[in-house]
């Protein structure tokens, strides 16, 4: 049984990244959590003020868990599938702490988001959190581009900076991943500075076992290998590794190990240590 966190601000992409994961899953047993973050703060002084015959939460939850309701039966009719069940979570928290809370309580398999999301102020911008989420949640997380329809995936992509590891629970979370869904892995590792070059020999010891392509590149800016390589094979899906909050800063920072989300046009699976 998979639980997974399907995050949502009601807006179209939010909806089609919940089409997508249902669609990437329909082969297992899952219970998909569907969740609203709402800032208290967001509220007026006004919307208080009018809760005098139900409680304060009851009034605040009650047009977001309409919502909720009706996007559960949306997607029970649209997906038909007996594996599936679903519950709904709607919390007032900062966004990341109320993901984390969950991912705790529900304990979660996998969290799921778009890339960009709705606009109105009274939302949440998943634009601006997707990053957020990607340093700061400890859970294997699937980000799917805005308006990405789904396909069957077939080849994912794995780029490497010149200390990932082939190694760990990064690696053996991606295996899986791969086994699952029956992938074939392409391996590239990007050496943007011509730094630790020895390390081909431990990649190729510890790939030798797996159906899969691996290349080098170097001397070439992580974006920019990523890009070119994408656009020469035949790629449905990417993973990435991610070490740690601090090493984060530098991996979207404008140095050459940096990758940007939005530059990517393909669903990421996010893999933490």
């Amino acid at each position: 049984m998979q639980n997974i966190l399907l995050l949502t601000d009601f807006s179209n992409n939010a909806k089609n990244a919940i089409h997508y994961a249902l669609h990437l899953f329909k082969n297992e047993k899952c219970t998909f959590h569907l969740m609203h973050v709402y800032k208290i703060g967001s509220y007026i002084s006004d919307d208080l003020m009018y809760a005098s015959k139900e409680s304060v939460f009851e009034s605040l939850t009650k047009e977001p868990k309409e919502k909720l309701e009706a996007l559960v039966e949306e997607l029970k009719n649209k997906f038909n599938n007996e594996n599936y069940a679903f519950e709904t979570i709607i919390d007032f928290d900062v966004f990341i702490d109320a993901i984390n809370q969950a991912i705790r309580s529900k304990q979660i398999d996998f969290v799921v988001m778009g890339t960009n999301g709705a606009t109105s102020a009274k939302e949440v911008l998943f634009g601006s959190n997707t990053v957020q989420v990607a340093r700061k949640i400890n859970c294997k997380t699937l980000i799917i581009p805005e308006a990405y329809s789904f396909t069957p995936i077939k080849e994912l992509l794995l780029p490497l900076d010149p200390f990932d590891a082939i190694d760990g629970k990064q690696f053996a979370s991606l295996l899986e991943f791969i086994e699952n869904n029956k992938l074939r892995m392409h391996v590239l590792r990007v050496n943007p500075n011509n730094e630790n070059r020895d390390i081909e020999d431990k990649d190729v010891a510890n790939l030798y076992r797996y159906n899969c392509k691996y290349y080098i590149v170097n001397d070439v800016p992580m974006d920019s290998a990523i890009s070119s390589y994408m656009q020469t094979n035949n790629i449905d899906f990417l993973s990435l590794f991610i070490k740690n909050e601090g090493f984060l800063e530098n991996f979207f920072s404008k140095k050459n190990t940096k990758i940007t989300i939005a530059k990517i046009n393909k669903p990421i699976l996010v893999l933490h240590p």
